[in-house]
């Protein structure tokens, strides 16, 4: 993973832009009431720490058939402190 920020800095160097980076993450689940904790500890998140981590958004989405929970989540990420979004 750090080689990919690594490489997304090196794209970005010396320019005046912000990055939106997303993750997408896939839990497998073995029961529905483990993907509702994952929904829970999603809200959790964004009610505890939405003022100290740059979030743009995080999607959630429960495929039943499956048993997957999918979650993305979209980070800006501003080169210098004194960039605007």
């Amino acid at each position: 993973m750090n080689r990919i920020f690594h490489i997304a800095d090196e794209i970005s160097k010396d320019v005046n832009a912000y990055k939106v980076m997303t993750t997408k993450i896939e839990y497998h689940c073995e029961s529905e009431e483990d993907a509702k904790k994952i929904q829970q500890n999603i809200t959790k998140i964004m009610q505890k720490h939405l003022e100290e981590v740059p979030l743009a958004k995080i999607t959630y989405d429960y495929h039943a058939a499956d048993k997957i929970a999918e979650v993305v989540i979209d980070e800006h990420i501003k080169q210098k402190k004194d960039m605007a979004f």
